[in-house]
């Protein structure tokens, strides 16, 4: 436990710290009659809108509506408490992110029996009326009894999808369906779509779009083909059919159970091995088994721009570096254009030389004159060539800015709106600030409408990376701001 961790939240008594998201931290905690919950409770922040205490108030009872044959059944839960908490029965196993993370890909018969499980799952939420939205392999636990689907954090009854038409995107990079990136419509197509990318990772160690910062993930998702390993030709089909782009083409989860049938239960590792309290057992002190193979460990994708830790220099002060998708302006385009100014200054120079001595008077005029507007256009990219680079990172809490060595950040909240303005060529991310935190971030002094010019999108880039920047852009900030990004640009 953490020092901050409540001892008791209602009726339980607080054990220890399962984990934290989110909406807040998870603990394992014991009723008065000594029964195992997983307790889930809200962080203060989101305690303070009443509007998300009437959210979690639906989303209590839109679990309950589901039951516990292939979720963790609701024990109790209290949204008007001064934290709103919800607690669900503890079930003793790991998720399938940390049995593959720990002991590798499953199996063929492991992978069809987790498969036809998840899709009886998903029968089951549908008919109640249920989107999951963030089926991933972390909220998938591997129990004696089959798969179970846990945390819907951010599940919403099909009746109050309105509710989240916010522009706001919720879920997990590499596992969102096309439509919840781009802002669609949203149903149980689109937790087949993360049911084929479940899959995908439960069969080789990595999902379909690889890994990398959520703009490029985003990116994939929308605009790149999935990555497929081989599989048997029953799942194959289902993970095919389940990651296709358009909602409409992606099977039922009826159809997905006959497409498998039929699947005989093998046992899932670890299930029954883990030792309580306290919980979770760690995956690599286990046993392994027969259920999981042993490739190697898929190689990770190399994403341009993404973020880096970087240690502080001996001395440097301890400010954290932000963490978030990455993205600076580029010199590539300022110096092959510097080189072709250059050569072709020289070469009317020469050439107006040669005219003079030939005794071409005006036509030495015209290559002398010609020669001082290359060198002038020369001059104009030096700036370009040697002048600092422009860097900007996206995160949940707001975004950060670089240039000519200042940094500067300013949170979410004291952004009205955000735009990208310009054509191709010249793209600028303009940001509409409180005016009390208007020197907080560096920019441009040129204005736009009142906006501030805070980053030159990929400025002095090659055409190609530089429309692949802005779509991730788009993407990162559809995610992070999308109550505030005007995507009309």
């Amino acid at each position: 436990m953490q020092h901050e961790d409540p001892a008791v939240v209602g009726p339980f008594v607080v054990q220890s710290r399962l984990g934290s998201g989110a909406m807040g931290t998870v603990h394992l905690a014991r009723s008065p009659g000594g029964r195992l919950v997983a307790l889930k409770v809200v962080r203060p922040e989101l305690a303070d809108d009443p509007g998300f205490r009437a959210r979690f108030g639906r989303e209590v009872e839109a679990v309950r509506k589901v039951g516990g044959a292939f979720t963790a059944a609701v024990v109790d839960a209290d949204p008007d408490a001064e934290r709103p908490w919800l607690a669900t029965e503890y079930l003793p196993g790991p998720t399938l992110q940390q049995a593959v993370d720990g002991q590798g890909p499953l199996r063929p018969d492991g992978l069809r029996y987790v498969a036809a499980g998840l899709a009886e799952a998903l029968v089951a939420i549908h008919r109640a009326g249920v989107v999951h939205r963030d089926l991933k392999p972390s909220n998938i636990l591997l129990t004696d009894n089959g798969p179970r689907v846990i945390d819907f954090g951010i599940a919403r009854a099909l009746e109050d999808v309105n509710l989240t038409a916010t522009g706001i995107v919720v879920g997990t990079p590499g596992y969102l369906s096309p439509e919840q990136i781009t802002g669609g419509a949203i149903g149980p197509a689109s937790d087949l779509f993360s049911l084929g990318g479940v899959l995908v990772f439960a069969a080789s160690g990595q999902g379909p779009f690889g890994r990398g910062p959520l703009s490029a993930l985003m990116h994939r998702v929308v605009h790149e083909e999935p990555r497929i390993p081989p599989l048997p030709d029953d799942v194959a089909g289902v993970v095919r059919g389940c990651l296709q782009r358009r909602p409409e083409l992606r099977p039922a989860p009826g159809d997905v159970l006959k497409a498998l049938s039929p699947v005989h239960p093998v046992p899932l590792p670890m299930a029954s091995t883990v030792q309580l309290p306290p919980p979770p057992t760690r995956v690599d002190e286990m046993p392994r088994s027969s259920t999981f193979a042993d490739p190697p460990a898929p190689a990770r994708l190399p994403v341009e721009g993404e973020a880096k830790q970087v240690q502080p220099r001996p001395g440097a002060p301890s400010r954290p570096e932000p963490v978030g998708p990455t993205f600076t302006t580029s010199r590539t385009y300022s110096i092959l254009m510097s080189l072709w100014l250059l050569t072709f200054t020289i070469a009317t120079g020469r050439f107006s030389s040669y005219s003079a001595e030939m005794g071409f008077g005006g036509q030495a005029l015209v290559c002398w004159l010609i020669s001082l507007v290359g060198l002038w256009f020369l001059a104009f990219r030096i700036p370009f060539l040697f002048g600092r680079k422009v860097s900007l990172v996206l995160n949940a809490d707001g975004l950060t800015t670089t240039r000519a060595g200042r940094t500067g950040s300013v949170p979410w909240s004291s952004v009205s709106r955000i735009r990208l303005v310009g054509h191709s060529r010249r793209v600028w991310l303009v940001v509409w600030i409180e005016p009390q935190r208007a020197t907080d971030l560096p920019a441009s002094p040129r204005r736009f409408h009142g906006g501030h010019r805070v980053f030159p999108v990929a400025h002095g880039a090659t055409s190609r990376r530089r429309l692949r920047q802005i779509g991730e852009l788009r993407s990162a900030l559809t995610w992070y701001a999308g109550r505030l990004f005007d995507a009309n640009h």
